[in-house]
Formats: structure tokens, C-alpha cells, sequence
């Protein structure tokens, strides 16, 4: 039998929600990894770096007597989350919510915390959640039937980004698991190259000026660490198909290399490269810009499980178009100009990018599936994105009117904000030659 939110419970969610979006009740798994995303936010910094990683998550609850196997991919969606974890976590968050202790400090204590809500209030909605997620299933088995339906229903990567594109004012390549999708080894540079050329002959047809941006994670850099390798060669994968754009001789290479020069900026995340005096900004999380780590409310998705499973998260690509709200009854900018101005409203939409097998053919296709937004830290660490790179490159200044979902964009500071948390900013041609010496 469904369980059934007393009175107390319901004001106790309340309180919660003024955090968490997810529902606790019709998305308790994502409602968990949503809290948990919070929780990382709230911790703030020690020597530049998030005091709530999960090695400070899993000291505080070996420090309870309460471990949790396997804890970062439970939290990230690799593996479900068990009832029993459930509890565990979501008693830890709400217990140790505002950290009081010493800011210089990365121990991991019970004593350095004030709770959310009080010991009665917080067994009150650990018991809710964990019987949620006892009668609908860890991860809502009943959405993953539609994954068949959903496949069927994918669109072709290629068209589906050149689509997006003559609507926005930046497109943003997110390499999580990997920059570029390749279904066919042989065609490694040609797809690419036919892709830039298409959204090369979007924009000089209208002379909107769009703005590529990719985001890439550089990871530890770390030879005995695998996921470092993966992300290395996930970076030297991108370099190389532009530096084959720049290197390969045909009649448009100098003209569409001059186009993306002008219009391109990597966002590169390097820890150790992190400027904790530059700027202090304690809410902004990596993971919001690199999406490293899956949101929440993306975790239990059909469109999510269709596109990735849970066995290939390792492959995640994303592409983010912003654009103006197609109920904006602005007129559009004028041409040349791609800066959002005031009287205008834009918002972000989000695709993620898979190799499906196709259902004629039966051989393996880029293709792509609509996600629902992920939340308004994603909508703030993006939108500063979008104002670093128009400085980076030059363009006009953005309004402090700046609106994306609802949501006002301060311009100020916008790539220090960046650079304080490990973030380069580099013009196409500084990206083409980072690895020699002096690309740093």
C-alpha cells in the first residue's frame, strides 16, 4: 500500500522544497539525489576546493557508523539507491544542514552543523521517502518501458543540433562523458567537418553571430586513475578534429576557421588551475557547468534511461541551446547582434546525444532525446558561461537585465567567477595548442 503523508510530514516537505524541486513522492530517487546535490552546494569551499565532496560525505557517515558501499555512484545514478541508503542519507543532510564550524576546516564532524529540521521532524520524512521508494521501485521501473517508444522516436543527432541552431543565440557542446559522438570510425573527421559547415552556413545566412561554446573536464590528471584517461583523451579527441579543420587543406578552410575563431570559446576545467582569491562565490558548483555528474532530476528520466541506460553513463553528451522563449513576443535582435537585451526573455533547452541502434538498418546512429530542464543552479552556472565567453570574445556588453528562465543573470565578475573555481577560458586557437607549453 502507498504510503500517506501525515500533516507533520507535509509541512516538513514544504520546508524542504524551498530547496529541492523534485517531488518527494512521485520522484523519491531524484527527490534524494536532488537534496544531496543541495547539501554539496551549502558546504561551501576549503583551500578552493567543495568542503561536501564525497570523500568528506563518506568520512562523516563511516564517522556515524552508517557507510554506504558504492556511495558516488549511487548519488550520480550509476547504481540505484537502496531504501536502507536512502534513510541513511537523507537523516545525514537534514541533520547536518548549516555548517557552523570552522570555515578553514575540511574535518568531517557532527558538532560543526545545525539540522534542518528537528530529530522528530527529520525520522518523519526519512520514513516517507524510504516507503516511496519501497512500493514505486528504486528507479520507477514502469517509466523504462517506454524507452522502446522513445528510441523509435529519437531524431537524428546532426539535424536535430542544426534545427536548435537557427533559433539560438549559443549553442553549448557539453563533453561529460564524450565530446564527440562517432558511430562510424571512418567517418571520425567528416562528420565533424560536415557539421561545423552546417552551422557555418546557418549563421552567415542570417549574420546572427551565434556563440559555440564547449565545456570539458580535464579530471585529476592522474595516470593510475582511469577516469582521468578517459577524460584526457576525451579533450585530445576535440583538439584534434579542430586542429584537422585548421590543417586540412580545402576552398572554405581559412574562411570557416576565421568563423569559428571569431565565435568559438572552451571552457576547461582544470582543478589545478583553481584561484580560490579571485573571486568567492560559494553557491557555484563545477558539476552545474561540466555535468559531470548526473542531475538529479535527470536520473530516473525514460528520455535519460532510453538515451544512456545504466550501463554506458560513461557516454553522456549534451548539447544546450539558448535561445529566446518561444512565447517572447519581442522582436528579434538586430542582425550581427546575438546579445539578449532586456526586453527580451530566452531560455535554455537541453538534448542529450546517444549511438542508438537504428531500427531499418539495425547499425549504430547519433541521436538525440529532449531533457527536461535540470534546475536553476544549472540555469546560473550556464548563464555566466554564456557572459564570460562575450567578454572572452569581445562582444558587446550583456544587460544586468539579463533573463534566462525566469532567472537574472549578473553580468559583473562573470569569468572571474569562472577562473576561481578552475575554469579556462580559451579562444580556439589557444585550445588547438593547449598541450605545448605555452598554450598555459
Amino acid at each position: 500500500m502507498d504510503s500517506v503523508a501525515s500533516p507533520k510530514v507535509l509541512e516538513s516537505l514544504r520546508i524542504i522544497a524551498k530547496y529541492v524541486s523534485a517531488s518527494p513522492t512521485d520522484a523519491p530517487v531524484e527527490f534524494v539525489r536532488e537534496l544531496a546535490q543541495r547539501w554539496k552546494d551549502r558546504g561551501g569551499l576549503v583551500a578552493g576546493k567543495s568542503r561536501h565532496s564525497d570523500r568528506y560525505l563518506d568520512d562523516l557517515l563511516r564517522a556515524l557508523d552508517t557507510p554506504i558501499r558504492s556511495l558516488t555512484p549511487k548519488l550520480v545514478g550509476r547504481t540505484n539507491l537502496k531504501p536502507a541508503d536512502v534513510s541513511v542519507l537523507v537523516r545525514l543532510f537534514l541533520s547536518h544542514w548549516d555548517y557552523v564550524g570552522d570555515p578553514d576546516s575540511g574535518a568531517a564532524g557532527s558538532a560543526d552543523y545545525k539540522p534542518l529540521l528537528s530529530d522528530a521532524e527529520i525520522e518523519g520524512v526519512c520514513r516517507y521517502i524510504t516507503e516511496r521508494i519501497s512500493s514505486i521501485g528504486p528507479e520507477a521501473r514502469s517509466e523504462v518501458e517506454s524507452t522502446t517508444d522513445l528510441s523509435a522516436s529519437a531524431q537524428d543527432m546532426t539535424d536535430l543540433i542544426a534545427t536548435e541552431f537557427q533559433k539560438c543565440a549559443a549553442l553549448f557542446t557539453v563533453g561529460a562523458g564524450q565530446a564527440v559522438l562517432v558511430a562510424r570510425p571512418e567517418m571520425a573527421l567528416i562528420g565533424f567537418r560536415n557539421l561545423i559547415n552546417r552551422l557555418w552556413a546557418i549563421d552567415e545566412a542570417d549574420g546572427r553571430g551565434r556563440i559555440l561554446i564547449w565545456t570539458l573536464d580535464l579530471g585529476r590528471q592522474d595516470f593510475e586513475d582511469p577516469e582521468s584517461r578517459a577524460r584526457f583523451m576525451n579533450v585530445e579527441s576535440l583538439i584534434s578534429r579542430f586542429k584537422a579543420l585548421k590543417r586540412f587543406r580545402e576552398s572554405a578552410t581559412d574562411a570557416r576557421w576565421d568563423w569559428l575563431q571569431s565565435r568559438t570559446v572552451v571552457v576547461l576545467h582544470d582543478t589545478r588551475s583553481v584561484r580560490p582569491d579571485v573571486f568567492r562565490l560559494p553557491a557555484f558548483d563545477p558539476h552545474h557547468v561540466l555535468f559531470s555528474a548526473i542531475p538529479p532530476r535527470w536520473a530516473g528520466l525514460p528520455e535519460f534511461l532510453t538515451l544512456y541506460g545504466h550501463e554506458r553513463l560513461h557516454e553522456t553528451a549534451y548539447t544546450i541551446f539558448l535561445g529566446k522563449r518561444e512565447d517572447s513576443a519581442a522582436p528579434e535582435t538586430s542582425p550581427n547582434v546575438i546579445v539578449p537585451t532586456a526586453s527580451q526573455t530566452y531560455e535554455f533547452r537541453y538534448f542529450g546525444h546517444a549511438l542508438l541502434k537504428s531500427d531499418e538498418t539495425g547499425e549504430l546512429a547519433a541521436k538525440s532525446l529532449k531533457l527536461t530542464p535540470p534546475g536553476r543552479s544549472y540555469v546560473e552556472a550556464l548563464g555566466t558561461v554564456f557572459v564570460a565567453a562575450t567578454q572572452v570574445l569581445g562582444l558587446p556588453r550583456i544587460s544586468a537585465d539579463l533573463s534566462i528562465d525566469g532567472m537574472k543573470i549578473e553580468p559583473a565578475h562573470a569569468t572571474e567567477k569562472l577562473r576561481h573555481h578552475g575554469f579556462l577560458l580559451l579562444r580556439l586557437d589557444e585550445f588547438a595548442k593547449f598541450w605545448l607549453p605555452t598554450a598555459r
